[in-house]
């Protein structure tokens, strides 16, 4: 069984700028057989990251406020914080709920708000509580991505505005981080009671702690190509102090040491640096993150297994680095661009056949429970692969002939021309239309948010193709 860790080393060996040709086919093709021979040894459970710990693994928060009152208590845990809500703006009743400015009292409970003045949007978070407020159009976005045009939640003082949260909706919010939420009215101050997970699990079963001590200030070390990039996604690739080879982006992780392959990293290495927390993905043996627990380092995994999957992973890993707006600012992005390409798609009229090709000999290519199958079925069209019934099949000619593709996709590294320039290929649509086209596997095979790029432009072929 071939799995997608084998993408995050073999790709810059048929990396089109790597100057990949035919005469290394040799070296290549032994290399793929070496890592299929240590994916088939590597089993990664189908936990999903992210999920709760426990229902007892929770941070109590409670919030006392008082409509017209300026100040107001909040106690987290056993630490009792007593507050006061900025100058002008008091809390206040909005039909049966209490709304008050979201600020002050998100980050006397520990949490964070972040205007991004680029975006006019305000992105909060408390742990894996989070969600987003867009000024521009006055909208509120979920923890789940749902939208609702929310003007009440801003209100002006003079020359100065500011956000306020309703005790209705910070409910919502908790109750789809998978906490939970009670209020109560006495004598006109209003309790509220958060119960808010503070331990989540990795797809390994590994807890994690959701408020971390170290919050955004972890040592870091990745042991995957494609975990620096979220890393640096995240705004924490000054963090990391040691990747695994082949982590070649962005520029500046060219930069970081190594400590050998991600398959087989320098146990000596990882002791000498004492790295806070070491980020694991399938490909990594099971023996390795076993040896690290042993030797007491904490090992967080992910293992997305589709798009959503990916952009689900990166929220979950921003929560373990304690940076969850960052987290869900780069998750809410990508969501909206997956969104408007399957919303594309559903104006085809038909689905046109997509052949991707990541090696010419033997042609090999990428099935069902892959990202690339993923991506053409967003994109609006029809693996010719999935029918091998594999995910990474070896097809033959007549296989990829029969099937006629419209669109051909070359992530090996050898060029369009490779394709186009076949005898035997001359008859398929794409070739004789035009459609096919080379892409550097980064944007395919790399659990980051640069697949959305390679969704963007599977979808473009596909759109092209689809045109009388």
């Amino acid at each position: 069984m071939l799995r997608r860790g084998y993408w995050n080393r073999i790709e810059r060996h048929v990396d089109p700028t790597a100057g990949c040709r035919p005469a290394g086919g040799k070296r290549i093709i032994w290399l793929v057989l070496a890592v299929i021979m240590v994916s088939m040894l590597v089993t990664v459970p189908a936990t999903q990251a992210g999920s709760v710990a426990s229902a007892a693994s929770m941070l109590r928060v409670s919030l006392n406020i008082r409509a017209g009152q300026s100040t107001f208590v909040v106690t987290i845990g056993s630490k009792r914080v007593a507050g006061s809500f900025p100058k002008g703006f008091v809390p206040v009743e909005l039909g049966t709920s209490l709304a008050f400015p979201m600020r002050a009292l998100i980050e006397a409970a520990g949490g964070v708000v972040r205007f991004e003045r680029s975006q006019n949007t305000a992105y909060f978070a408390l742990g894996p509580v989070a969600g987003a407020y867009e000024f521009g159009v006055r909208t509120l976005v979920d923890s789940s991505y749902r939208t609702s045009v929310r003007k009440d939640l801003v209100r002006a003082s003079g020359k100065t505005g500011t956000l306020y949260l309703s005790d209705e909706i910070l409910k919502g919010l908790v109750t789809a981080s998978g906490g939970t939420m009670t209020s109560s009215v006495s004598n006109g101050l209003t309790s509220i009671v958060l119960q808010i997970p503070s331990v989540m699990k990795d797809v390994l079963g590994y807890e994690h702690e959701t408020f971390p001590a170290k919050a955004g200030k972890m040592r870091l070390v990745t042991l995957a190509p494609n975990l620096a990039e979220n890393c640096f996604a995240l705004g924490r690739g000054s963090n990391i102090i040691a990747t695994s080879e082949y982590t070649d982006y962005p520029e500046e992780a060219k930069k970081i040491p190594t400590v050998g392959a991600f398959s087989n990293p320098s146990l000596e290495k990882l002791l000498v640096l004492s790295p806070d927390l070491i980020l694991v993905t399938d490909g990594t043996p099971l023996a390795v993150v076993e040896r690290l627990r042993k030797m007491g380092r904490q090992v967080y995994a992910d293992d997305p297994k589709s798009l959503s999957g990916i952009v689900g992973a990166i929220r979950s890993l921003s929560v373990v680095l304690g940076v969850p707006d960052r987290g869900f600012e780069v998750a809410l992005s990508m969501h909206r661009s997956i969104a408007r390409v399957a919303e594309a798609a559903k104006k085809l009229t038909r689905k046109p056949a997509v052949y991707v090709e990541i090696w010419n000999s033997p042609l090999t290519s990428a099935g069902k429970g892959t990202f690339v199958s993923d991506l053409i079925s967003i994109a609006g069209g029809s693996n010719i692969a999935d029918e091998a019934n594999t995910p990474w099949p070896v097809l033959s000619e007549e296989y990829v002939i029969s099937h006629n593709p419209d669109v051909i996709v070359v992530a090996s590294g050898m060029g369009a021309g490779d394709v186009s320039g076949r005898t035997a290929f001359s008859t398929t649509n794409a070739v004789k239309q035009g459609h096919v086209y080379e892409m550097s596997g980064d944007y395919i095979f790399r659990p980051s948010p640069r697949i959305i790029k390679g969704l963007e432009l599977i979808a473009d072929y596909i759109q092209r193709a689809s045109r009388p």
